[in-house]
C-alpha cells in the first residue's frame, strides 16, 4: 500500500512539473528593450537621416542652380541712335588725322592702314544733332591686326570740347597682330568723362602701335531705350555764306618776306631785336610755327613747306575788331599736297584770350597727296565753337596735321 501511495505522489509531482513548463512556454515574450537593439536601430536611423539630408541638400542645390539659370537677365536689347556702317564708299564719314590711310572696302568695312606711331581717325562734321544723354554705349565691331592691344576714344561735345586726354577713354583688344578675329568693343558712356551736351566729333586712336592694319565693320552710338532709337535729328546743311558778303579778307598772295616771321628761321635773340613777344609794339607779321620749314609766295600762291610737328600760321591783330556774332562763315582757299585730310581754325577774341581746343573748329579736305592739284574752298561755320563770342582779334590756321608736305593757300575771308 505504501508503495502505491509513493507511486501516486511521483506521478502527481511529474504532472505538476509538466504543467509548470507548459505555463512558461505560453507566457508572452518580455518587452523590455535589449541593450543591443537600440544600437542597431540608431545606426539605421543615422544612415536614413544622412541619405535624407544628402538628398535634400542635392535637391536644394539643384533647385537653386535651376532657379539661378532661369533668373539670369536676358541680353540687353540695343538700339541705334546713330551709326556709321561704311557702306557708302564715297562718304565714309571719317578722315585720317594722323599716320593712317583709309580705304573703303567693297564689303562695307573701313580699312585702316597704320603708317606710324599714334595713328588715329576723326569723324567729319556730324550733320545731325546727337544729345549725349540719349547715348548709353559706343559699340564697335573691329578686327585689329596692328602690333598693339590698346585703343582710345576721344570725344568733343558742346560741354567738353576736345580732343583732350581729359575727355577720352582707353580700351583693350582681346586679339592683335596675327589673330584674325572680329570682336565687339563696347564702351559705357558713363565711363567717359565729359560725356554731356551735344556731340560734335569722335576721334578713334584705333591702336597704340606703329604698323599693321585694322578693319572696322561699324561704329554705333546705342541705347537700351527703344523710344530713343534714331533720336539723332538731321540738321539742315546750308552754305553759311548764302546771302552774306565779305566782311574781311586776308590775301596771302601779296605777302612778302617782311610780312612773315618764321620761328624755324629766327633765333630768340633776333626775335627780341626785331620786336615781338618781348616788345609791347604789336607785331604786324604773320607768325609761323616751328613746324613750318619755309613759307613764300610763288606763282601767285602762298607756299607753306611743312617740316615738323604742329604747323600753323597766326595772323597779326585785326586793325578794326568786330563782333564775332556778325560772322557767319570763314572761307579758306587751299590746295592740300600733304598726306593728311584735316586742319583746324583757331581764334582769339576779347572773351577768349588764348588759342584753345574750345576756341577752334576742325575742317577736312576732300583731296590730298603730293600729286593733288585740286583747289578747295574750305567753308567753316565758326559758330560750331561755343567760344565764338565777343570781338574778334586774330586768327590762327593749322593748314594740316601732317609733319611734312606742302600746302598752297590763296586767301581767308570772313562772311557776314
Amino acid at each position: 500500500m505504501k508503495n502505491i501511495i509513493k507511486l501516486l505522489a511521483l506521478v502527481i509531482t511529474a504532472a505538476m512539473v509538466v504543467s509548470l513548463f507548459a505555463a512558461c512556454s505560453d507566457k508572452p515574450a518580455d518587452t523590455t528593450p535589449d541593450t543591443k537593439a537600440p544600437e542597431a536601430t540608431t545606426e539605421a536611423d543615422v544612415t536614413t537621416e544622412e541619405v535624407t539630408e544628402e538628398a535634400t541638400t542635392e535637391a536644394e542645390v539643384t533647385t537653386e542652380e535651376v532657379t539661378e539659370e532661369e533668373t539670369e537677365p536676358a541680353p540687353k536689347q540695343m538700339y541705334d541712335v546713330f551709326r556709321w556702317d561704311f557702306d557708302d564708299a564715297s562718304n565714309i564719314g571719317w578722315i585720317s588725322t594722323n599716320q593712317t590711310d583709309i580705304i573703303a572696302e567693297e564689303d562695307g568695312t573701313m580699312h585702316l592702314v597704320c603708317k606710324g606711331g599714334d595713328p588715329n581717325i576723326t569723324t567729319k562734321r556730324i550733320n545731325v544733332t546727337i544729345d549725349c544723354d540719349d547715348v548709353e554705349y559706343i559699340v564697335m565691331r573691329i578686327k585689329n591686326k596692328t602690333d598693339a592691344y590698346t585703343g582710345q576714344v576721344f570725344i568733343s561735345t558742346t560741354d567738353s570740347p576736345g580732343p583732350s586726354e581729359a575727355y577720352s577713354y582707353k580700351y583693350d583688344y582681346e586679339y592683335a597682330d596675327e589673330d584674325d578675329e572680329w570682336e565687339i568693343i563696347e564702351i559705357d558712356t558713363l565711363d567717359i568723362n565729359g560725356w554731356t551736351g551735344k556731340l560734335r566729333s569722335l576721334r578713334l586712336d584705333y591702336s597704340d602701335g606703329s604698323e599693321g592694319d585694322c578693319y572696322v565693320d561699324y561704329i554705333a552710338l546705342q541705347t537700351t531705350d527703344e523710344k530713343k532709337a534714331g533720336a539723332a535729328e538731321t540738321e539742315e546743311v546750308s552754305d553759311p555764306r548764302a546771302g552774306k558778303s565779305v566782311l574781311y579778307k586776308w590775301d596771302f598772295t601779296t605777302l612778302t618776306a617782311e610780312d612773315m616771321y618764321l620761328s624755324s628761321k629766327t633765333s630768340e635773340t633776333e626775335e627780341e631785336d626785331e620786336g615781338g613777344e618781348d616788345d609791347d609794339t604789336p607785331d604786324p607779321r604773320w607768325r609761323f610755327s616751328g613746324g613750318v620749314e619755309d613759307a613764300y609766295v610763288e606763282n601767285g600762291h602762298l607756299v607753306i613747306k611743312v617740316g615738323g610737328q604742329d604747323p600753323f600760321m597766326a595772323s597779326p591783330d585785326i586793325d578794326t575788331p568786330f563782333d564775332c556774332e556778325a560772322v557767319s562763315a570763314v572761307v579758306i582757299k587751299m590746295c592740300n599736297k600733304s598726306d593728311m585730310s584735316s586742319g583746324q581754325f583757331f581764334f582769339i577774341s576779347n572773351d577768349e584770350e588764348n588759342y584753345s581746343e574750345a576756341a577752334s573748329v576742325r575742317f577736312s579736305f576732300e583731296h590730298k597727296g603730293a600729286d593733288n592739284d585740286v583747289w578747295e574752298e574750305i567753308v567753316i561755320n565758326p559758330k560750331d565753337s561755343t567760344k565764338w563770342t565777343g570781338q574778334l582779334q586774330n586768327i590762327r590756321i593749322d593748314p594740316t596735321e601732317a609733319w611734312d608736305g606742302i600746302i598752297l593757300m590763296d586767301y581767308c575771308e570772313l562772311y557776314g
